[in-house]
């Protein structure tokens, strides 16, 4: 369960990255402790029907990313239309067995 909710938080975190980023294109933005583009290096892997596996750039991102602080994006998750069962397997996929509880 935990892992379903931290997917579906770092799918919040990518689409708030893709629209900040082009609204202030100039400026990095730091979200949970990584640059917005960063976390864009996820998005294959959480959208779509049927999304490729995090790629090893996307896992990297994932490791160094505030999870707990991802958490925060949770409310936000039914405004985007991302595909929560992958996002829900990144971090697992990635190999990262602690996740905190959403």
């Amino acid at each position: 369960m935990n892992h379903v909710l931290l997917g579906c938080v770092l799918i919040i975190s990518v689409l708030i990255a893709s629209v900040s980023s082009s609204i202030a294109p100039a400026s990095s933005t730091i979200v949970c402790n990584v640059e917005i583009t960063d976390l864009l290096q996820c998005l294959p892997a959480i959208t779509g029907a049927h999304p490729p596996a995090p790629t090893r750039p996307c896992c990297k991102v994932m490791r160094r990313v505030n999870l707990p602080c991802l958490c925060r994006y949770k409310p936000q998750l039914a405004k985007f239309g991302a595909n929560p069962v992958a996002a829900m397997a990144v971090p697992k996929k990635c190999g990262i067995k602690k996740t905190p509880r959403c």
